[in-house]
Order: structure tokens, then sequence, then C-alpha cells
């Protein structure tokens, strides 16, 4: 998720924006296609299964979930995200609000029945918003696959994030049933939290067959291009059967006719960019080229994008951007912007595609992981677009970790879990400014081609996997030949008196 901090006064679009006209993407490296594995060589933990209907006037989804998968208990626990915006929620004060607006009405996901290997069980609702469902797998044995079915309906709910609706489209993130995780410390059952994003899960293969009035179109973390699509004679619908190979989670956008398509090839990858009749066709147009350029600047960077299609849709929310497996949602003010924050935010959500995407890891209690690189790797894309124009944004996210070291009284570290943090604001000063500023005055010390060597091999390492912020702290004492921790303790820990310390250790990793 792209998070500005309440500091917008970036004038940088024109310059950028000249940038990606005059410089179509050629293409992405050829050295880095050997060094990733493309999503169907690789085996996933599960299998989704999905028959839905969506209407669109009662903001209903409808239909059966079934997921193939090797217990690993006697249990399994799915997360129903939905429950968390039932109408008997306490989603009061500043945090929420922020994620939902003042105008909202509830939502949530009811299941009817539940099945395992044909057999109805007695599956159990869990937690105070019923947000998991725990369901009974007897005699079941890591050894054999199985089979659990679940029938559901959900009532989106209308709010400002990230699962809603307008008059024209519906986004569904977080929407289906997910399989909660189980680590070496057992279950992770994580509650959906107001500030961060509150998300962890397995690789997985998605098969969803979208039942959608006539007149919609949709775009999801599947293969559009290659989707069965038939129509329905006399209920006048259509059908689409979509399928989606190693992503974490399956997202999706169902439009009216008000929407319009870009369409653009990054190599071998196709990217749409929706916007709506109406809108701006030069911002449209630069946001287009903004996704096509970032993708692939990172494939060059970070290791081949190897999914074969990404798609940018607006949306409405309060989220700037927000990510999902070949899929990102762009709240609708960015298209009707001629600054540099729409572009730094499309390149901020295309960034998540390999941290996140391509390399998870555990959003709640490490949310500077993923966001801290995403974000390092926006600043990066920014400089080589135009070195002078990026400086408006970079300067953004180091004042940020400036101010983030008044945080240090409080208790507060940027390695914390989501739930620690007291407000949006103290998340994004240290999880996204401080994070990014960590990252970028190591490039400073280090230089660009040995940074970014370090974080090829990390996606190389973890591609669909989980990667642990130890793993990366690793990583860089390894590099430098000394252990990273002075770096650390200032930049994560907030250890102020720290900072010469981190300074000496910057410096003995400079050189080869």
């Amino acid at each position: 998720m792209w998070r500005k901090g309440w500091v917008v006064s970036l004038v940088l679009g024109a310059v950028l924006a000249g940038f990606l006209w005059e410089r179509p993407w050629a293409g992405q490296a050829g050295a880095d296609e050997a060094e990733t594995f493309l999503p169907q060589q690789i085996p996933a933990s599960a299998l989704y299964r999905a028959d839905v209907s969506v209407d669109m006037k009662t903001h209903t989804v409808a239909g059966t979930l079934t997921v193939r998968f090797a217990p690993q208990d006697s249990q399994a626990y799915f997360h129903l995200y939905p429950n968390a915006f039932q109408a008997k929620a306490d989603l009061g004060g500043d945090n929420w609000e922020k994620v939902l607006g003042k105008q909202r009405e509830p939502g949530s996901i009811s299941i009817a029945e539940v099945r395992v290997d044909g057999q109805k069980v007695p599956a159990e609702l869990q937690g105070r918003l019923q947000t998991l469902l725990r369901v009974p797998l007897t005699d079941k044995s890591s050894s054999e696959q199985t089979e659990v079915e679940l029938r559901f309906t959900l009532q989106v709910p209308y709010n400002n994030g990230r699962l809603s609706y307008n008059d024209h489209a519906m986004w569904l993130g977080n929407w289906l049933p997910i399989l909660a995780v189980k680590g070496a410390d057992g279950w992770r059952l994580d509650p959906y939290s107001a500030i961060g994003d509150p998300f962890y899960s397995e690789m997985a293969n998605y098969h969803l067959r979208v039942q959608l009035a006539e007149g919609y179109q949709l775009a999801s973390s599947g293969i559009e291009s290659v989707a069965v699509v038939t129509q329905t004679r006399p209920k006048r619908q259509t059908v689409y059967e979509i399928d989606a190979w190693n992503v974490r989670d399956f997202a999706l956008v169902i439009m009216d006719d008000t929407y319009r398509q870009q369409m653009g090839k990054v190599g071998d990858v196709v990217v749409r960019t929706w916007s709506q009749e109406g809108d701006d066709p030069k911002i449209g147009g630069r946001l287009h080229e903004v996704a096509m350029q970032s993708l692939g600047y990172f494939g060059e960077q970070f290791g081949r994008y190897p999914y074969q299609e990404y798609d940018v849709v607006k949306t409405g929310g309060f989220f700037g951007g927000m990510e999902y497996p070949s899929l990102v949602f762009i709240q609708d003010e960015y298209f009707d912007r001629s600054d540099m924050v729409a572009e730094a935010v499309v390149a901020h959500e295309t960034a998540h595609q390999w941290f996140y995407g391509l390399v998870g890891s555990d959003e709640v209690n490490e949310a500077w992981v993923d966001e801290s690189l995403t974000d390092y790797a926006t600043m990066a894309f920014l400089q080589r677009a135009d070195p002078a124009s990026a400086q408006g944004y970079i300067q953004l996210r180091l004042g940020q970790s400036e101010a983030a070291e008044s945080y240090a009284g409080q208790g507060l570290q940027v390695g914390q879990s989501v739930e620690r943090f007291p407000t949006w604001k103290s998340y994004t000063e240290l999880v996204y400014g401080r994070g990014s500023a960590m990252w970028w005055t190591l490039r400073e010390a280090w230089g660009e081609e040995k940074l970014h060597r370090l974080l090829r091999t990390y996606v190389h390492r973890n591609q669909y996997g989980q990667a642990s912020g130890q793993e990366l702290i690793d990583m860089l004492s390894q590099e430098a030949g000394a252990n990273a921790a002075p770096f650390i303790d200032y930049w994560l820990k907030l250890r102020i008196d720290r900072k010469a310390a981190a300074e000496t250790w910057m410096r003995s990793g400079k050189h080869e």
C-alpha cells in the first residue's frame, strides 16, 4: 500500500512525463530471465476453485469455494476478512476513519455450509467478529490432499477501504476466504487491524468462474487474455473462467461500461491501465506509461516479472494505491492530478509485485520488510527517470525519516507489529519514511549496483516463498563483511546513539 504521509508538495510530473513519452521501454533484461521461475513451473501449496455470481445492484457475491491442500494439522483455519466490517464492529476512532471514511455501510461474509472431502462438517466461526473459520480435519494426513468446500454469500461493505464499491465499480480486495498460515510457532490468526496491511498468506493456484450481468467487465489477479468468456441467454450474463498460478491472493475489480483500458506490452507482459470516460486522457496515458516503465525497470533491477499480465485499475478508496498479485487498485483522485504524486503511487504499487508478490513477508509483524523495499524501489525508479525531478519525493521520505527519530522516546520502532503503531502518521513516518531512507542511505554509501545485486539475490532466493527481516539483515552483514547490528540499531530500532557506529559499518562495506 502507498501512503503519502500528509505531505504533498511535489512538482515533478512534467519532467518525468516527458521522459516516459520520449523513451518507450524496449523490454526486460534477458540476463535475469534465467533467474526467475515462471509461476506454472513451481508447485503451489494449495488450489482454490471458486464459482461465484456477482450482483452489482445488491452488491453481493454468492457461490462456492473449494480448496485442495495437504493438511498440517487436525484442523484448518480460514480468514474471513469481510466480517471485520459487520454492523456490530467497533470501527470508531481516527485510525479506522482514515481507512473507512465517515460515510459507510456494513458488510460481511456468511458461510452456509462446509464440507470436507464431500462430507458436511461442523465448522466453527471464531474471533470477536467471526473473522476466522475453524474447519475440523478428522483423520487427515499431510501425505494426502484434502478438499474443503465452502458455500458463502458476501455482502460487500461501502467504505473507503480495499473492499467496497461506487456507482461504476466494485473492488474486491481480501474478499475470498483464504487459508491461514501455520508456522513453526503455530497458526497465524492475526485480526484485521486499522493500520497497515494485516495480511499474511502462502502461494496458491486459483481458478475462478465469475458470472456478471451483461454490460460489466473485470480485471483480476488472473490472466484475462486467455480467459474463457461465454455469454448466456436468456439471463444475459457474461461468464469468465480465469486462472492464476502461484499468487498470494486473488483480487478482482468489476467495472461498468464507463471504464476504458489502455494496453501495452513490456517484453511478453501485457499491461493494462483502466480509467473512465471523462478522465483526462493525458493523465491516464502518463499513468499507463509509468506502469510499463516501472515494471520494466524493476524487472531489470530485481529479476524478471514472471506473470503474463499486470492490471492498474482506478477505484475508490483512501489508500492511494493497494497491491495485489498482478493487479493494483489506484485511488480515483490520481486520475485527475497532474503532479508527481500519482506517478509515485503507480510506481510504488508496481514495485510491490516484487516485494510482497514474488517475495512474501510478514506484513503483520514486519511491515518494514516489503514496504521499505518497495518505497526504496520507487525512489530508485524516479531517480532513474529524472534525477533532478526525483529529489522532491526523495526529500519527502528523508524528511519523514528524520522526523521519525522523535518516536524513539515513545518506545516505537520501525520493525514492530502493525498493532503497536498508535497512529497512521507514526506508521507512515517509520515504516515508509525511515525504512526507505535506510535503503537510500545505504545506496548512497555502497552505490546502486552493489545494493541492487544484493536485492536481486534476495528475490531469487525467496521467489514464491516467504522471507524474513532477519534474512535481509544477515545478507547485509555478509555483504559488508561485518555484523550489521549497528546499522539496524540506528535505523530500525531508533537507537540514535548508534548513528556513528552505523556510518562506520556502511563504510566497511563500501568497497569490494
